[in-house]
């Protein structure tokens, strides 16, 4: 979930060829694009506290529909930032010469992510523990909810004694049931006791994940054993269509983050014997992935540097870093090669999906099976699967800088790719990758439930999802937004300081109006409007022309005034 750096209006304005000749028009069309694409980042968050996906804050009315919303836009969005930022960081080199570029994106780049680490990151742990507890109007939750959050064996007795007690009634805060949030915080007495008491092991929270899936995620060896033995089924899906057996293999970075967003601290050790426990029950191996021993230092520094959340949502800033140290490579060969000398059809046209999807495939694979889209890596370093993911896409937009293709020819077939992309490929893609649609039948035999088997059906159709939007988002742009337009002008100026600032009011707001009773389209609307609103107003205020604004987008004094 991120973005590209803008790159101010006087530094687009005369980029050179390769051989620092005849200027290039200025792309107003990218620069809509840009804009937009950065505000659809808003839009995911906002969308994902009325899906059944794990998040902070989970509202009282969610929906499958904002799961599909959500994939939609996170399979295309992030790849599209990095290649608008290929292509102009390829153009800023020709125009500044590699040391200048290096300057300018320290400026926009390191100096943003640092500043971020210390003020947006910290005020989102902040509001995220604020977040966890019931908004305001909630109702309070039945005293057994509240006797099995606070672990009180003896008072959860009294309660099963009662003659009115619904063993299975969610609390109206969090959505969860009374077994569920018993599983999730360990408590093994309890879990028995509602177990024995005939509480339905098969009932599902507000986002979807069984009790089952719960002791899997956080490595309940017993309570999985409670619960299989009441039985629970191991081939349940939850809300991201992922069973028990898959969610044994999230990376510890990832469920320490979403345990501690909740309130739960959890050891790496214990966490992986127990995950051990549940594969043992459920009759299945358990791949241990790197950095599941503690024991082991190296596996803890793989830990530590990794996989701790160390970046947040502005892990896409120090992505940028990492790519243009590559791109100092880039610079060497091509000051050796003409690559505006390369077959027009094979960057230009739709015959470069031949290479790109193959190509895009290969670091697929080495995401999670169960969501449709990339992976993100908020840890200190970059995930190499993930690094190399956004590597096509950012030299791809290097490339294409290079190939001058000033009338837009890339995208001239968005009528086709289009609807393409998003009627046949992306539900079949998103079928196959979580069934969240249920299209297709989930189990069979012979070499097509075999190749569906190993995932690569699934991601083929994922990086070819990714390509068409992005090659039909550029040829719409350059028809609707070929000349500048101010409105879109001044969003694209906007959009950095909205982007980078913007998810700990999304987490707040949503945890404010999480009980209000309007349909979740209604509620889900008026998040965005407001949000977006309250931060332009930011940005107008205290950030177009003062030293953040500068720091962010340059002097837009001269620019404003023209």
């Amino acid at each position: 979930m991120t973005l590209t750096t803008p790159v101010p209006a006087a530094d687009q304005q005369t980029a050179t060829s390769s051989s620092h000749s005849a200027p290039l028009p200025r792309r107003h069309d990218l620069d809509a694009l840009r804009a937009v694409a950065m505000l659809l980042g808003i839009v995911l968050h906002t969308a994902i506290s009325f899906s059944t996906i794990p998040w902070t804050v989970t509202d009282s009315r969610t929906s499958v529909g904002f799961n599909v919303l959500f994939a939609a836009i996170h399979g295309f969005r992030m790849p599209l930032f990095f290649l608008l930022s290929g292509f102009f960081t390829a153009m800023l080199w020709r125009r500044r010469t590699l040391s200048g570029l290096v300057k300018q994106r320290v400026q926009r780049i390191l100096v943003p992510l640092i500043a971020g680490c210390l003020t947006i990151v910290p005020a989102m742990w902040g509001i995220s523990s604020l977040a966890s507890r019931p908004s305001p109007g909630a109702k309070p939750g039945a005293p057994l909810f509240a006797a099995v959050v606070v672990g009180d064996v003896a008072a959860v007795q009294t309660q099963l004694g009662g003659d009115d007690v619904d063993l299975n009634a969610a609390d109206p805060a969090s959505g969860s049931t009374p077994l569920a949030t018993a599983v999730f915080l360990g408590h093994t007495d309890i879990v028995a006791l509602l177990v024995n008491a005939g509480a339905d092991v098969h009932l599902a929270n507000r986002d979807r994940a069984c009790p089952l899936h719960i002791a899997a995620f956080m490595g309940r060896g017993q309570a999985a054993a409670h619960l299989l033995s009441a039985g629970a089924d191991p081939a349940v899906k939850d809300g991201t269509g992922q069973t028990p057996e898959q969610l044994l293999a999230v990376d510890f970075g990832t469920t320490a983050f979403i345990a501690g967003s909740l309130g739960v601290q959890l050891e790496e050790a214990k966490l992986y014997a127990g995950r051990a426990e549940v594969a043992r029950q459920l009759g299945v191996s358990l791949l241990t992935p790197p950095g599941a021993n503690s024991a082991d230092n190296s596996a803890m520094l793989y830990g530590l540097l990794f996989q701790m959340p160390v970046f947040m949502h502005l892990w896409f800033l120090s992505f940028l870093c990492w790519l243009l140290v590559a791109f100092a490579g880039y610079t060497l060969i091509a000051r050796r090669v003409s690559f505006e000398r390369l077959p027009r059809w094979l960057i230009c046209s739709p015959v470069s999906l031949l290479w790109l999807v193959p190509l895009t495939i290969v670091p697929q694979l080495f995401m999670s099976a169960g969501v449709f889209g990339p992976d993100s890596s908020i840890g200190l370093l970059p995930m190499p699967a993930v690094l190399a993911y956004y590597d096509i896409f950012f030299f791809f937009g290097a490339v294409y800088w290079e190939m001058k293709d000033t009338t837009a020819q890339l995208g001239r077939w968005w009528q086709l790719s289009l609807p393409l992309a998003l009627l046949i490929v992306f539900p079949v893609g998103l079928d196959l990758t979580d069934g969240t649609l249920g299209l297709l039948p989930s189990s069979g035999s012979g070499p097509v439930n075999s190749l569906l088997a190993n995932k690569l059906l699934p991601k083929a159709l994922q990086a070819l999802f990714t390509w068409l939007m992005i090659f039909g988002s550029m040829g719409l742009f350059a028809q609707a937004f070929s000349r500048e337009n101010r409105a879109l002008r001044y969003l694209s100026d906007s959009s950095y300081w909205l982007y980078l600032v913007h998810l700990p009011l999304v987490i707040f707001a949503q945890w404010l109006v999480r009980e209000w009773q309007l349909p979740a389209a209604v509620k889900f609307g008026l998040l965005v409007v407001s949000v977006f609103v309250l931060l332009l107003v930011s940005y107008q205020l205290a950030v177009r022309h003062t030293i953040i604004g500068r720091v962010l987008n340059g002097d837009r004094r001269r620019i404003d005034n023209r």
